[in-house]
C-alpha cells in the first residue's frame, strides 16, 4: 500500500511532480490498515520538478507548490501515483504495466489516482507488486504537503548483512552480484495469507476495483452461453470477461458510465474508455502489452446515460460459436459477428469461463450472476455474489493459500515449477527459509494429477479443491480436455523434481522426503514413461530448455533428476527405487552419448532432428549431470564461445545473433555458469575457465548493477544484447530464476560446498576449496551456509603477502569435511573450529 500522511496545512499548487526513490525493493504492499503494521519502507531520496528525475536528494517532508501566491486548500484535490521497477516507467502512460497475465493478488495497473478530501493517513486499497520508483503528480488546482510517503511491506524486510547465508570477498562487484539473487528470492517468496483478498463481498454484492477479471472456477468448460448479472458502477465503469480461457486470453468487455465530473478523475482516459460506452477487446486486456498480445476491437455507445450508483442488468449472449451481443436493462447495445474482427489470424474461442474486473481506477459492484444455455435457456449457474468466503474462493481472489515463492514480485506473480530450480538453491545459500521452499513444493503437490503431473504454474489465489479441473484439463483454450501439464512446458516436471531433490540435499530434511515421497515417485513414473523405446531418449510434448523430442537439454536434465532422486531414495532406505533410478539414469546417459554426442562439433547435438546445433542449457545439464566425461565437458565448454553475444550467451546456435530483439537469459546462463565452475582444477587451469566465469559474472550480472535507472538490487528476468532490461518495461527486475551466482559464488568463490552425493546431504560432509577465488585474483573471501546438523558451516580465507593462505573453518562437530587446494587435500573432523596455513603458488 501507498501510505500518504498529510501535515496540518495544505497549499495551492498546479501539476508539479514529486519523485520518490526506494532502495529497498519490495514484493507487494498491503491494503487494509486493519491487518497491517504501519512500519513503512521510506524513500531514500526525493526529486521535485516539472518532470520525473532520477537525480534524487535526501528524502524528507516536502510540498508541491507553484511559483504563484499560496491559497489555503478548502476542497478535494487529485493526485496520480505511478509505480515502476525501472525509472523510465514513470515517463510512460501506463508506467511499467498493465500486468494482466493473471490476478496475482495485486493491482493489475501501475498507475492509480487518489482524491484527497481531508488531512490524515491515506492508503491504496489494492496491493502493488515490486517497484523501486514511485512518482506523485498533482492533477487539479490545489496543493498538498506530504509529511511522509512510503510502502508497507507484505514480505519480510531483508538486510543481506544479517541473514544466515553469506558470501563476501575483496571484490565489491562480486559481493553485489551475490546479493542480486538473495534479494530477488526474499522479495518473491511470501508468507501464507500475506497477499490479501481483492474483493469485498457482503449482502449488497461483490465490490470490485479495477483489475484483470477474476474468473469463476466453475465456468471453464462452458460454451455458447448467456451471462446475466446486475451491475452498479461506483466510479468510472466495470469490466467482465466472457468467455476467457483460464488462465489465458479471451473476450474482454468494459462498461463505462457517464463519468460525472463530481466523481470522475481528471486523468480518466476518455479516448480508451469514453463515457456511456461498452468497449470490446480480445486477448489479455484492451491494450497491447509486451508478450501479451491484446486487441481493442470496437467501442459502442450505450442508448442512454449510464448513471453511477444505479443498478443495471447486463446480458451477454454467445451464439453458435461466432456471435456476441450485449444489452443493458433490456436495451441492446450491439450484436456482432466475432469473425469480422482481426485477432492475429486466430479464431476467438467461445469456450471458457466468465469473470469480473475493470480498467484502471474503475470500481463497481456485481450481484445475481446467472448463466444459461443460449440454445434452450436452461439455467447452468447462479450465484447471488453475497457469500464472501465462497465468492472469493471461486473467483480466485482469495488471499494466498500457502507460503510460496513467486517467479517475481511484479510479474507474473505465479509460482512456476521450472523457475523454482534456481530459487531453491538461492534460498539455501542466503535466507535459509526452508519453510518457504517446502510451502512451495507442497502447494504444487496439492494440485498433482492422478498420473503424477504437477502444474507448470500455479495461481496463488485459487484452491485446488475448487479450481483443479479448470487448470489441469485445458480449460476453454485450444487444449480443451487435455491434461495440459503433460503438454505445455513438460520439462518443468524435471526441473520441479530437481527442486525437490536439491532441497533435500541442502537441508537433509528426510522427514519431508518420506512424507511426500510417493507423490514424487508418481511423477518420476510419468517421466520414465515418456522415454521413446525406439531411441531410448525422452520425448515430450513441449519444453522450455530446448527441443522436447530427443533433445539433449531435457534428456541430460532428466539424468540429473534421476541420479539425485536415487540419492534421496537411498537416504530414506528405499533401496528398490534407488536401484531403479540409478539404472535408468545410466541407461539414459548412455543413449545420450550414443545418439547426441557430435565429436566433430565437440558438443551434444540440440536434438536428433538438429544434429549440427547445440545450446547453453544442454551444455549446463550434460556437464552437471555427469553425462559428459572430462574431455567432452572441456570440448563443449569451448564450443560455447560461438554463442557469446552481448553480456552473455545466447540460448543456442539457432538463435539469430543479428536479431535486435534477441534476449540473453540469466536463467540458462546460470546453468552454464554452474558447469563452468564445476570443472576440475586441471581442466580449469588448462582452459582458463576461471577467467571465462569471472567475465560472465561481470558482464551479465554486473549489467544489473551499473545504471541507477534500472538497477533494483535484485536479479533480472532477461537482458538485451545491449545489457538493458530485455523485455523493456515489461521485464521483471526482481526474478530469482536469474540468481544462480548467489549459490555458485558461495560454493566456488568463498569455496564452501557440500560433498558430492548423499554424503553431502545437509552439509554432513563438506568441501572447502578456495582455488577458483584465488584464480580470479581475490585476496580474501568468507562464506557461510546453514547445516542440517545444527548451526552454520563457515569459512574465511585470506592470502597473506600473496604466498601464504590463512584459512579458518567453523562447523558443527557432528559434521566433517575436506580442505582442497590443488593437489593438497586434508581431512577435517571432530572439531568445531579448524585453522590452516598453506603455501600457495599463484598462476601468473
Amino acid at each position: 500500500m501507498v501510505s500518504i500522511a498529510f501535515s496540518q496545512s495544505a497549499f495551492y499548487c498546479h501539476r508539479f511532480w514529486a519523485i520518490l526513490y526506494t532502495f529497498i525493493f519490495i514484493v507487494a504492499c498491503k491494503s487494509d490498515s486493519a491487518y497491517i503494521s504501519h512500519k513503512q519502507f521510506a524513500p531514500s531520496g526525493t526529486a521535485l520538478g516539472n518532470s520525473p528525475s532520477w537525480n534524487t536528494t535526501k528524502a524528507g517532508s516536502f510540498r508541491l507548490t507553484p511559483s504563484t501566491p499560496i491559497a489555503t486548500l478548502d476542497y478535494g484535490i487529485e493526485i496520480e501515483v505511478k509505480y515502476s521497477e525501472e525509472f523510465s516507467g514513470l515517463l510512460a502512460n501506463f508506467s511499467d504495466g498493465p500486468l494482466p497475465f493473471n490476478i496475482g493478488l495485486s493491482n493489475s495497473y501501475r498507475v492509480e489516482t487518489f482524491q484527497i478530501t481531508e488531512l490524515g493517513y491515506l492508503e491504496a486499497f489494492l496491493l502493488q507488486g515490486g517497484q523501486r520508483w514511485q512518482s506523485i503528480r498533482l492533477l487539479t488546482q490545489g496543493a498538498v504537503t506530504f509529511s511522509s510517503v512510503g510502502f508497507v511491506p507484505s514480505v519480510s524486510l531483508l538486510d543481506t548483512d544479517h541473514i544466515p547465508g553469506q558470501s563476501k570477498c575483496d571484490d565489491d562487484r562480486l559481493n553485489k552480484i551475490w546479493g542480486l539473487g538473495a534479494k530477488a528470492s526474499a522479495m518473491s517468496c511470501i508468507e501464507q495469507g500475506s497477499q490479501k483478498a481483492m474483493w469485498q463481498v457482503n449482502q449488497t454484492g461483490a465490490s470490485i476495483r479495477g483489475m484483470r477479471s477474476g474468473l469463476s472456477a466453475k465456468g471453464a468448460f462452458l460454451k455458447d452461453y448467456t451471462l446475466e448479472f446486475d451491475a452498479r458502477i461506483e466510479r468510472g465503469g466495470i469490466g467482465w470477461a466472457h468467455p476467457l480461457a483460464s488462465p489465458a486470453k479471451g473476450i474482454q468487455l468494459n462498461l463505462v458510465g457517464n463519468l460525472p465530473t463530481a466523481t470522475s478523475f481528471v486523468n480518466t482516459n476518455t479516448s480508451l474508455t469514453p463515457a456511456n460506452s461498452i468497449v470490446l477487446g480480445y486477448g489479455y486486456s484492451i491494450v497491447n502489452v509486451t508478450t501479451l498480445t491484446s486487441y481493442l476491437l470496437d467501442t459502442f455507445q450505450t442508448p442512454f446515460s449510464v448513471e453511477e450508483n444505479t443498478w443495471y442488468k447486463i446480458r451477454t449472449v454467445l451464439t453458435g460459436g461466432q456471435y456476441l451481443s450485449v444489452s443493458i436493462s433490456g436495451n441492446q447495445v450491439f450484436n456482432v459477428s466475432l469473425g469480422s474482427y482481426y485477432t492475429g489470424g486466430a479464431t476467438m474461442p467461445t469456450r471458457g469461463s466468465f469473470g469480473f474486473g475493470g480498467w484502471q481506477d474503475q470500481w463497481g459492484t456485481i450481484r445475481n450472476v446467472t448463466v444459461t444455455d443460449t440454445t434452450n435457456g436452461t439455467i447452468i449457474y447462479y450465484n447471488p455474489m453475497t457469500d464472501s468466503s465462497s465468492v472469493i474462493e471461486e473467483y480466485g481472489v482469495h488471499s494466498n493459500y500457502a507460503p510460496i515463492c513467486l517467479d517475481g514480485p511484479k510479474r507474473d506473480r505465479l509460482s512456476w515449477l521450472g523457475d523454482f530450480y534456481h530459487t531453491v538453491r538461492v534460498i539455501g545459500a542466503s535466507t535459509a527459509r526452508h519453510d518457504l521452499i517446502k510451502g512451495t513444493l507442497s502447494y504444487f503437490l496439492s494440485w498433482q494429477t492422478p498420473a503424477g503431473l504437477l502444474p507448470y504454474a500455479i495461481p496463488i489465489s485459487y484452491s485446488p479443491s475448487v479450481a483443479y479441473s479448470a487448470f489441469a484439463n485445458g480449460a476453454g483454450g485450444q487444449l480443451f480436455g487435455y491434461e495440459i501439464w503433460g503438454v505445455i512446458l513438460a520439462d518443468y516436471q524435471i526441473l520441479g523434481l530437481l527442486s525437490f531433490t536439491n532441497y533435500i540435499a541442502l537441508s537433509n530434511d528426510l522427514d519431508y522426503a518420506r512424507t511426500t515421497w510417493s507423490q514424487w515417485q508418481l511423477q518420476i513414473r510419468w517421466l520414465l514413461s515418456q522415454i521413446d523405446g525406439s531411441t531410448s531418449l525422452l520425448s515430450l510434448g513441449n519444453a522450455f530448455l530446448g527441443p522436447a523430442i530427443a533433445g539433449s537439454a531435457v534428456n541430460c536434465a532428466l539424468v540429473q533428476a534421476l541420479n539425485t532422486s536415487a540419492q534421496v531414495a537411498t537416504a530414506i532406505n528405499d533401496t528398490q527405487s534407488a536401484s531403479q533410478y540409478f539404472t535408468a539414469a545410466t541407461s539414459l546417459a548412455a543413449a545420450i552419448n550414443k545418439n547426441l554426442w557430435n565429436p566433430t562439433l565437440g558438443a551434444y547435438a540440440l536434438s536428433l532432428d538438429s544434429p549440427n546445433d547445440y545450446s547453453v542449457s544442454a551444455c549446463g545439464f550434460c556437464i552437471t549431470s555427469g553425462t559428459a566425461n572430462a574431455s567432452q565437458a572441456t570440448a563443449f565448454l569451448s564450443a560455447m564461445e560461438s554463442l557469446r553475444l552481448g553480456p552473455g550467451y545466447k540460448d543456442s546456435t539457432k538463435s539469430n545473433g543479428s536479431d535486435a530483439t534477441i534476449n540473453i537469459s540469466p536463467n540458462t546462463n546460470g546453468f552454464l555458469l554452474g558447469a563452468l565452475l564445476s570443472q576440475s582444477p586441471v581442466q580449469r587451469n588448462s582452459t582458463g575457465i576461471s577467467s571465462v566465469a569471472k567475465d560472465l559474472l561481470y558482464s551479465l550480472w554486473g549489467a544489473m548493477l551499473v545504471d541507477k535507472r534500472t538497477s533494483t538490487g535484485a536479479s533480472w528476468e532477461y537482458l538485451s544484447v545491449a545489457g538493458t532490461p530485455g523485455l523493456g518495461l515489461f521485464t521483471s527486475l526482481s526474478h530469482p530464476w536469474a540468481g544462480a551466482p548467489t549459490y555458485l559464488l558461495t560454493e566456488w568463490i568463498a569455496g564452501i560446498r557440500p560433498a558430492a552425493g548423499l554424503d553431502g546431504f545437509g552439509y554432513r560432509n563438506w568441501v572447502v576449496d578456495p582455488s577458483i577465488g584465488i584464480a580470479m585474483g581475490l585476496k580474501n573471501a568468507a562464506g557461510r551456509v546453514t547445516s542440517g546438523f545444527g548451526g552454520l558451516v563457515e569459512v574465511k580465507w585470506q592470502l597473506d603477502g600473496g604466498k601464504v593462505l590463512d584459512v579458518e573453518i567453523k562447523a558443527p562437530p557432528t559434521t566433517s569435511g575436506i580442505f582442497e587446494l590443488g593437489a593438497k587435500k586434508q581431512l577435517l573432523g571432530g572439531k568445531s573450529k579448524y585453522r590452516l596455513r598453506i603455501m600457495v603458488l599463484r598462476n601468473k
